[in-house]
Formats: C-alpha cells, sequence, structure tokens
C-alpha cells in the first residue's frame, strides 16, 4: 500500500492507495493563511491519521513549481511564502518517512495514466482547474518535465492582458479562470457560492465576465494543442465539474483552431475525481 496527499488552495487530502485506487482517506480544509509551517503540519497530520504502518514512503502533488530534484519549493503560485521551502526534508524529519514531492498536473497525469481516462495514452495534456490552472504534458508515455523542471505550467501561458497573476508575471490565462478569480468575482458581486455564480452565466450582469473568463481557457487549451498535438486534454478539478463547461467553450475552441488541427481533440472530464491526484501523488514512490 502507498500514501498519497494532494495539497490544494483549499483542500489537503490524503489516502491510502490500493491497486489504482484509493482505500481509506482523510483530508482537512487548507489552514486560512496557506503559510509552509501551518500547512506541513496538516500534511504530517492527515498522514498520521491513516495509520498504516506497512508504508515506506509517502508521494505529495504540490498546487507549482518545483526544484529540478524534486526536494524543495520554487514557488507555489496561489500560496504565500514557500519559496525555496525545503519541503521534503521537513517532512521526512516530522514523519520519519522517505517523501517524494512533484506538482499537483504531474500527478493528476500520474492517476489518469494509472487508473483514469488516460489509461493507454502516450500523448495528452492535463488540466486541472481549480484554485489556479495547473497542468502537465505526457509525450511518448512519459511526462515532459523541461530543463528546470518546470514544464507543464499551462495556466501560465501569456494572453493579451495585464491583469497580474500570483507567480509575479501579467495576463496568465489562470487570472480569468479559476476558483480564486471566481470566489472574488462572487464577493463582490454577493453571489452566496462559484456554481451560483456559474448557473447565472446567461444574466446580462454576469454574461461578459463569464465570457471572457471562458475564451481565456480556451485560448490556454488551443495554444497546447497547437504545440503539443495531444490524442486528448483531460479535465480535472473541481471547476472541471461545472455543468455544460465542455459546451459552452466549444464556440470559443471551434473558431480558434487551426484547420490542420481538426477534428479537435476530445476534452476527456476525469472519471477520478478528487481521487486522480492522490492516487497520483503515491505512484511517486517505488513502494509496492
Amino acid at each position: 500500500m502507498r500514501i498519497g496527499v494532494d495539497l490544494g488552495g483549499h483542500k489537503i487530502a490524503a489516502g491510502v492507495v490500493e491497486k489504482g485506487k484509493v482505500v481509506n482517506q482523510a483530508w482537512e480544509p487548507t489552514p486560512r493563511s496557506r503559510k509552509p509551517e501551518e500547512t506541513t503540519e496538516a500534511i504530517e497530520r492527515l498522514v498520521k491519521s491513516l495509520k498504516v504502518k506497512s508504508t515506506k514512503s509517502v508521494g505529495i502533488g504540490l498546487p507549482g513549481m518545483l526544484s529540478l530534484d524534486r526536494r524543495s519549493v520554487v514557488r507555489l503560485t496561489n500560496l504565500p511564502r514557500w519559496e525555496n521551502f525545503p519541503m521534503a526534508e521537513i517532512l521526512e524529519k516530522r514523519l520519519s518517512l522517505p517523501v517524494a514531492l512533484d506538482n499537483d498536473g504531474n500527478c493528476a497525469a500520474l492517476g489518469e495514466m494509472e487508473s483514469g481516462e488516460a489509461v493507454g495514452m502516450k500523448d495528452f495534456v492535463m488540466m486541472t482547474l481549480g484554485t489556479g490552472i495547473g497542468g502537465a504534458i505526457v509525450s511518448g508515455g512519459r511526462l515532459i518535465r523541461g530543463h528546470r523542471g518546470l514544464a507543464g505550467e499551462i495556466g501560465h501561458v501569456a494572453l493579451l492582458h495585464r491583469t497580474p497573476c500570483n507567480c509575479g508575471g501579467i495576463g496568465h490565462g489562470e487570472t480569468l479562470f479559476s476558483a480564486d478569480t471566481f470566489d472574488l468575482r462572487c464577493s463582490e458581486k454577493g453571489v452566496p457560492s462559484v456554481p451560483e455564480l456559474w448557473d447565472r452565466r446567461n444574466d446580462e450582469e454576469h454574461r461578459n465576465f463569464w465570457n471572457r473568463s471562458l475564451e481565456g481557457l480556451a485560448c490556454v487549451m488551443i495554444s497546447a494543442i497547437h504545440l503539443l498535438d495531444p490524442e486528448a486534454i483531460v479535465l480535472a478539478g473541481g471547476l472541471s465539474n461545472l455543468p455544460e463547461l465542455v459546451q459552452e467553450l466549444k464556440p470559443f475552441l471551434d473558431e480558434r483552431l487551426a484547420t490542420a488541427f481538426r477534428p479537435m481533440p476530445p476534452l476527456k472530464i476525469s472519471s477520478l475525481g478528487k481521487d486522480g491526484p492522490v492516487i497520483g501523488a503515491a505512484s511517486l514512490t517505488s513502494t509496492p
């Protein structure tokens, strides 16, 4: 049995994985501060709550950019003060176990390859739609990591606007389509939740907002298709479950897709749900 952990901006999930399935799990909200000290304590607490004595290591998926050796955080876009945080070393001391880290988009892709929508696929793009937009690229059956280990940051495709992104750049895709962006809109307009905001997408007050958000996401997807020529794009994360999301995206995608790339590769919604990144994180370890 293996243990995987998925750290998100709103929730931390930990699970025991056996034969590609989560057989026992625990979760709690991400600490309100989102700071490394409190968040690391929460991860330790969750892993210990699973009470698995036979595991020999823990895999953790993180929402951001990691060092090439996967031992330290470079930057977690939507979590503050994590720069150069030696997370693997700290958690190994706390848990007395080896700890393997990777980007949460990579973990989601590994989970889909093990027991989800990407079983048998050799070339696909993973997009996780949540607090931000995470991503991963699989080519020839292998994750593409890049020169510094930062490849796959699809949410940071640059578009023609100047909205500041939490990563330190401007005009990135996830500034238009993310849970944090939608939460802010809810607060500004007095809407109780993101699903209700989505349900009101055709109201005059919200139509332009949602059209811009969908257009931004579509531009990110089209860029990935033109660059990588994938067999499919697999979508996961809480926002991927917005009703009729794929249908609403279609007009924005169709008009931008180069004719040589038609028909459009399928957009597949993960069947693993919240378990996918946990399954993938657990697969980072070699523990049987």
